[in-house]
């Protein structure tokens, strides 16, 4: 039985290492195992958070727009396969661009925004001239003018576009002329105002107002990674709400409940594309984060983390942006990186668990799989563990449990030669003493079998009495002992 009054210090702890500010919760099916509130609404007056603290969003959500999307696809409103023109006719490349392409970063339109008005202010000489975090705050300050489809509209039309509608984007970035042509699709389709439809589809029936009221938190960025500044920023006062921790709650809830929409309305927002984006999501660390659910990039923003399958959902609702700082030498690391980490790790035992090649969709996961210091004397970490393994080419698989990079091992295959080797072995730190390690090296000999191996021979470090007692329990044996080296076999 998880410990949950446990569960929740390492929690605390993980909030005051990072001087984090504003509410943080997690929610397991009904149960609510954290929830707590830290730091400064105003850090200059030491005024603390509270529960009901305001934050300030921004209804130009990728979130709260793909929401909608879903929504108009339950009311038969709109259709992903149909091309533009259907919604916005007057737009020259319209026939060439269907809904899906433009909600999944695949239109190619310009970014109005970063090709053209910031591009201008590389050209402006007084703007050169601030110093950098002058600078700095200026951008974001633009960020939250209350642009309309027309400033995008007026750039894009009879422009060229970047690339062939459909061809994957080269970054994860959100396109601001993409964000508001998904706006004024969704504002015809419905009729109203995006506010007015959202406050009527999604936040009525979850009991959340959505009105906008100045926030009585301050909103602070973070300049060069460690030092926070008060951000500027535009009141955008028809497209933006306060929030507090209360309906905040009842977003996750809902979220985790999967209600709101029909199933086939969830797939279709949630289905990821490139860079393991999906209309209204983000794919992190083996859940769902809510897309882009803050008002520019001030400081106040609302991270939503699920997993629908195990019923869990992670929140931090702030008005801070982020430290970071590295974490063993060669990582950089946050709060909600290390707070995923934790939270998930408390909840993952073997259920489902498979081993599959190491591809694009697990790489990153796979390369912060990380392993207690003392480990280092006999394995190599997960970067080194790859880069030997592409060097070599050797078989590499990662470990996963449903969505969860649990670890990855390397083997090496020479059919012509029937020359069979475990090179790496590794799960990470947080998954140990789980039985994942037996279960790995179980399904890796059933791989090697497959491909002809009759006869295996594995090394480990004659005092890593952990890796020992787990090749014996797979059927290993010694062969040779050396002075600090133990050579086991097996035959298959």
């Amino acid at each position: 039985m998880l410990d949950k009054a446990g569960l929740s210090e390492k929690i605390n702890r993980c909030v005051i290492e990072w001087d984090v500010s504003g509410a943080v919760a997690v929610v397991k099916e009904h149960e609510w195992y954290h929830e707590n509130y830290y730091g400064f609404a105003d850090r200059e007056k030491l005024i603390p958070i509270k529960e009901d603290s305001t934050y300030l969003i921004s209804y130009n959500s990728r979130f709260l727009m793909g929401l909608c999307i879903g929504k108009l696809l339950d009311e038969k409103k709109i259709r992903l396969s149909e091309t533009i023109d259907t919604y916005i006719p007057e737009y020259s490349h319209a026939t060439e661009i269907t809904l899906k392409q433009l909600c999944l970063k695949q239109s190619g339109i310009p970014d109005f925004f970063n090709s053209g008005i910031m591009k201008n202010k590389q050209e402006d000489i007084a703007y050169q001239n601030l110093i950098d975090e002058q600078r700095n705050l200026k951008d974001r300050k633009l960020l939250t003018h209350p642009w309309d489809f027309y400033d995008a509209f007026s750039f894009v039309n009879n422009k060229a576009l970047t690339c062939l509608p459909g061809t994957e984007p080269a970054d994860d970035l959100d396109n601001m002329s993409e964000t508001l042509f998904i706006r004024e699709v969704i504002e015809r389709c419905a009729g109203m105002k995006l506010p007015d439809y959202l406050r009527e589809v999604i936040f009525a029936p979850i009991g959340i107002k959505g009105d906008y009221k100045k926030p009585d938190t301050k909103p602070y960025a973070v300049y060069h990674m460690n030092s926070y500044i008060n951000s500027e920023y535009e009141e955008n006062v028809k497209y933006a709400f306060g929030i507090n921790y209360r309906e905040a709650k009842k977003l996750l809830q809902a979220l985790v409940e999967k209600r709101l929409l029909s199933e086939k309305a969830w797939k279709a927002i949630t289905t990821p594309a490139t860079f393991e984006q999906s209309i209204a999501f983000n794919s992190v660390s083996g859940l769902l984060s809510a897309r882009g659910l803050e008002y520019g990039s001030t400081g106040w923003s609302c991270y939503l983390y699920l997993n629908w399958k195990e019923k869990l959902g992670l929140l931090h609702l702030t008005n801070s942006e982020l430290i970071e700082r590295s974490v063993g030498g060669d990582s950089i690391s946050q709060f909600r990186k290390e707070f995923r980490k934790l939270v998930t790790s408390a909840f993952v035992f073997p259920k489902d668990t498979k081993l599959v090649p190491f591809n694009k969709r697990n790489l990153w996961d796979a390369m912060e799989l990380s392993i207690e210091e003392e480990q280092l004397e006999y394995m190599s970490n997960a970067k080194r563990a790859i880069c030997i393994a592409y060097a070599y080419k050797q078989k590499l698989f990662v470990l996963m449990e449903g969505e969860y990079s649990i670890g990855l091992v390397a083997f090496k295959v020479d059919r012509k030669n029937e020359n069979y080797y475990i090179e790496s072995v590794l799960i990470d730190k947080k998954y140990q003493n789980r039985g994942f390690g037996k279960i790995m090296m179980m399904q890796g000999l059933t791989y090697l079998k497959s491909q002809g191996c009759k006869y295996l021979t594995i090394g480990v470090h004659r005092h890593n009495m952990a890796a020992l007692k787990l090749y014996k329990s797979v059927g290993f044996t010694e062969k040779t002992v050396y002075e600090d080296f133990v050579e086991m076999e097996t035959y298959l």
